[in-house]
């Protein structure tokens, strides 16, 4: 994996460590992983707030990582907290084809749901990470239907990240539910399942393709 940034070279080794070693880890369980990975790190705040950090998949290849300097311990301490469970998740997307530029597009927000819910449970699965977007509410079946029941135009950043309702990661917690269900109803790992169509992923879960939303 390589690197390629304006964060001070001192950082940039240490990432560079951990990018790698993170990479080799996802490649034993994704061996279809491109081995020309390239990572680009970036100073920003345009981060998780609870991780000072974010990742993000923006073409076959091409891995964003974005950190913000002026968090307790600079970049180093993120790299070392955050950074293998970033790329975790990034590189499930890249296996996928689930990036922002070249892969296959979307056709729904499910198909959204389904990919950040996949990466999700397997960062969480395969790295020991517990993410806060993974954790799903009781009334997370109002959730599935709520985004089923959904037609015509709509922010999709409101359903992924922050709802005007103050919920957050709608998405995210949504899909990890349902891919959850797929992984216990199938007996296929996320990594198994990383090919697999947002309407597959629904089967196995046995989601019903549309639900009337909640009362």
């Amino acid at each position: 994996m390589e690197s390629a940034t304006s964060v001070p070279a001192a950082a940039l080794v240490r990432v560079a460590s951990i990018a790698g070693a993170a990479a080799s880890e996802v490649r034993r369980f994704l061996p279809a992983l491109n081995p020309d990975i390239l990572l680009w790190v970036r100073a920003g705040t345009d981060v998780i707030p609870e991780t000072g950090e974010a990742g993000m998949s923006l073409r076959p290849g091409l891995v964003e990582w974005v950190v913000d300097p002026q968090r307790a311990g600079g970049i180093v301490n993120s790299a070392e907290t955050h950074l293998r469970n970033t790329l975790f998740h990034e590189l499930h997307h890249q296996v996928r084809g689930w990036v922002m530029r070249g892969g296959t597009g979307p056709t729904s927000l499910m198909d959204a749901v389904i990919a950040e819910g996949l990466a999700t449970v397997f960062a969480r699965d395969a790295a020991g990470h517990d993410a806060p977007w993974a954790q799903y509410p009781t009334n997370v079946e109002d959730w599935v239907a709520e985004i089923q029941s959904l037609t015509g135009t709509h922010d999709r950043r409101h359903w992924m990240f922050q709802h005007p309702d103050g919920r957050r990661w709608i998405g995210y917690r949504t899909g990890t539910y349902i891919c959850d269900r797929a992984v216990k109803r199938s007996g296929l790992t996320p990594a198994e399942l990383v090919s697999e169509t947002t309407e597959r992923i629904l089967n196995l879960a046995s989601i019903e393709k549309d639900r009337p939303p909640p009362a």
